[in-house]
């Protein structure tokens, strides 16, 4: 069994002891990455009346989109719904620190597929494909492909390929509503994705329950091959992992438009050759998110530990405010993630884009402590189906108190999903 040291003191005020240097650069990369979205020069009763979409242009987005729909009759007792499904995220980023630089455009992510409801709308059908960077590969694998039965609005049963069931924020809420370019790094730190699984979710008046067996062995993308058969549900027999999860709903206690708790623990048997859930022999994670009026925040934590020789436990967290300066139309985000680990080097930077910039320098994005700040905007032309964002995410990555990564990463880009 893997022993390992208890979390070290680090030395978290080196991070704060670069606050003007800090400001200066997070402020004017924001404000030329705000630059790019159409914001009014007030945010008073003009501009919004400027901004406020009107009655007509949202008959024509919806005519637009409603274009998707290829097939709807609620009285047929076999198909009532059939609609085509997909999303663009492309973003620019330009990395700026004290290691290494690197800007460049991606295709974060290109799906597409459909969803279809059948016999009186209590089995659900989803199928999409993903494509990669650049579309060097059309068909890069299957992203969700799974049916899911709901006898009650209040039970389901899921059988295919589909999210584990934790992180509620930062995993199971579709990257369409996410206000940030990218998940947290405490989470992409645990290595969770897609896998082939059955899966029970409900709910008793404020409680709910979840639960779900998944296959370790489930392709994320193709491989680099594009074919099919690389990129579905199962490679080899290999490892499998269980989820639990209980939730709350605290609303009517703190009278607020949401508050909502969760509470989610997934065990892995890892095997050799695992292709996800392949990390952390356990992963516990807690979410709550409260929303009253414009005003929204989400504090999320995760504890991962791991008998794998080489892998070490991690703690971490992140806290995202968000404000709506002009209801359904412009919105800020913040967010502060803190993450550790109990061993040195056993922290992973973000591969988006930390790694990719130091591995222009040959260098490592391996640490033991991580602190990140992002400050953010999105203007939403159609809701989360057709927005424009724009941020900034100062992090520095520690190792035994000495920075491997030390910058800033600029951000502007596009949302678009049907």
């Amino acid at each position: 069994m893997k022993t390992t040291a208890p979390y070290p003191r680090h030395n978290t005020t080196k991070l704060l002891d670069k606050p003007r240097s800090f400001a200066k650069r997070l402020g004017s990369g924001t404000a030329a990455a705000f630059a790019l979205l159409p914001i009014p020069a007030t945010a008073g009763p003009d501009a919004v009346a400027e901004t406020k979409t009107t009655s007509s242009e949202t008959n024509a987005f919806d005519k637009i989109w409603g274009l998707a729909t290829l097939y709807k009759n609620d009285s047929n007792p076999i198909l009532e719904e059939f609609k085509l499904r997909g999303r663009y995220q492309g973003q620019f980023y330009d990395v700026e620190s004290d290691q290494a630089h690197d800007n460049n455009w991606e295709d974060r992510r290109s799906r597409f597929g459909f969803d279809a409801k059948l016999f009186d709308k209590k089995l659900e059908a989803r199928f999409d494909f993903q494509s990669n960077d650049e579309f060097r590969d059309l068909y890069d694998g299957l992203v969700d492909a799974y049916l899911r039965w709901k006898p009650t609005k209040t039970f389901s049963v899921t059988l295919g390929k589909t999210k584990p069931l934790i992180a509620q924020y930062d995993f199971l809420e579709s990257t369409n509503a996410q206000p940030t370019f990218e998940r947290s790094q405490i989470f992409n730190q645990l290595g969770i994705n897609r896998a082939t699984a059955l899966t029970v979710e409900g709910s008793i008046d404020d409680f709910s329950y979840r639960a779900g067996v998944y296959l370790n062995a489930t392709p994320t993308t193709t491989g680099g091959t594009g074919s099919w058969g690389d990129g579905e549900f199962v490679d080899h027999d290999g490892g499998k992992s269980i989820s639990l999860g209980v939730g709350y709903d605290f609303k009517s206690q703190l009278g607020v438009d949401k508050a909502d708790f969760k509470l989610d623990w997934l065990h892995s048997d890892i095997e050799p050759g695992d292709l996800v859930l392949n990390r952390y022999d356990d992963i516990i994670s807690t979410t709550f998110w409260v929303k009253e009026g414009p005003a929204a925040v989400v504090l999320e934590a995760f504890l991962g530990t791991s008998d794998i020789a080489g892998t070490s436990d991690v703690f971490g967290f992140y806290i995202e405010p968000t404000y709506d300066i002009i209801p359904k139309k412009l919105q800020l985000v913040g967010r502060y993630t803190y993450s550790q680990s109990s061993d040195p080097g056993g922290l992973r930077g973000q591969s988006r884009y930390e790694g990719r910039a130091l591995a222009t320098e040959g260098l490592g994005v391996k640490g033991d402590e991580y602190n990140a700040f992002y400050l953010g905007a999105q203007y939403f032309i159609y809701g989360d189906k057709l927005k424009l964002l724009a941020g900034a995410e100062y992090s520095v990555l520690t190792n035994q108190s000495n920075d491997v990564y030390d910058g800033i990463t600029y951000l502007a880009g596009i949302r678009l999903s049907f």
